[in-house]
């Protein structure tokens, strides 16, 4: 008797971590984006053709992580994310503090709880302007707006911060609503480092229209390694200053089409740093396999009483060996005015100029998602 009462609740407790096992889930992900890129204007004198690799493909960032959701009952769960970003051509990790020490986990690192009335998540996050900027934008702020357009969303801080606490609302009637607050750690002063920030977004069968606003205290001054945000704008080193990002832009799917518009505004103060950046685009399937991708990015810089004007677009042709992967091949031309050529001149720009006011690059990459 004993025997079977054993055998039942042994039994009886596999069937319930089965269960339990059942209920949770966690997911291995990636993407490797690589192409070899041609680049003229990359020596000071002359045309100083370059060939390649550099920091990744054009279309999105290389990157490995892991997610997973318990579910906790009555309607809540638990959810985690862990995203770190590589140079595929090196296998070097990216997103590295300011003091140049590297991240396991440099694009995401976040626990959370979701229920009916909202999620929470705490750690290191993309910050809600970055994200709604890259909601509107044709290659969410990929290696092509990274690498030869405006800097993203231009934040100074990165796209992403530490000691993170988020905000998200259930939608309701197609809204939704988010607030974040990154906490500075620094004993005694609240503000400083600190961040707040706010956005709203509606979406409604094909249209997709959002906006955000957030401030990030204390970025610049001193050296990299002793400052939380860094000491650089677009790799001119800066005084101590604060940034205040809006962002607002919207998306539009009609047939095998797809439009996106979008306005960013950043200003940098006392560093006296103001950009204004347009960007539209047009996505057009010609096949269910291949894509034509044709971006324009506009960006007004303003500083120290002088302005100038950076643009940036050309095509993208992506075809589709199957759902998870696929060639492509492009070409873009940036050209700059004013302002921006010493801007772009500076060694740590995203992308050297070498005092020169134009660009021309060309690339061919292969993609794979897993």
């Amino acid at each position: 008797m004993k025997n079977n009462t054993l055998g039942v609740l042994t039994a009886l407790g596999f069937a319930l971590s089965g269960s339990a096992y059942a209920q949770s889930s966690v997911t291995l992900y990636g993407i490797i984006d690589e192409a070899v890129r041609y680049d003229n204007h990359q020596t000071k004198t002359g045309s100083g053709s370059l060939f390649t690799m550099g920091s990744g493909g054009e279309i999105q960032g290389s990157r490995w992580g892991l997610q997973g959701n318990e579910d906790l009952g009555g309607g809540m769960a638990a959810i985690f994310q862990l995203e770190g970003g590589f140079t595929p051509n090196t296998g070097a990790t990216q997103q590295s503090m300011p003091s140049g020490t590297a991240r396991l986990f440099g694009r995401t690192a976040l626990v959370g709880l979701t229920t009916s009335y909202g999620t929470v998540t705490l750690g290191r996050q993309y910050t809600l302007v970055h994200e709604m900027g890259w909601t509107h934008d044709i290659y969410a702020f990929a290696n092509y707006t990274g690498t030869v357009g405006f800097q993203g969303a231009g934040e100074t801080g990165g796209g992403r911060l530490d000691n993170t606490v988020r905000y998200t609302s259930p939608t309701l009637a197609g809204f939704t609503a988010k607030t974040a607050y990154t906490f500075g750690q620094t004993a005694g002063n609240f503000h400083q480092y600190s961040s707040p920030a706010v956005s709203l977004s509606y979406d409604h069968g094909p249209l997709s229209v959002g906006a955000a606003y957030q401030v990030i205290n204390d970025i610049g001054g001193l050296t990299p390694a002793t400052t939380e945000y860094g000491s650089t704008y677009f790799g001119l080193t800066i005084p101590d200053s604060s940034q205040k990002v809006f962002t607002a832009g919207a998306t539009y799917t009609f047939g095998a089409a797809k439009v996106y518009g979008s306005y960013i505004f950043s200003h940098v103060y006392p560093a006296d740093y103001r950009n204004d950046s347009f960007s539209t685009a047009l996505m057009y399937y010609i096949t269910p396999a291949a894509v034509l991708d044709l971006p324009v990015y506009v960006d007004f810089v303003h500083h120290a009483g002088q302005s100038g004007t950076r643009i940036t677009g050309g095509p993208t042709f992506d075809y589709f060996l199957s759902k998870t992967t696929d060639v492509y091949i492009g070409a873009d031309y940036n050209h700059l005015t004013g302002a921006w050529i010493p801007l772009a001149a500076a060694s740590g720009s995203n992308q050297p100029f070498y005092g020169h006011n134009s660009l021309f690059e060309a690339d061919i990459g292969l993609r794979h998602k897993f």
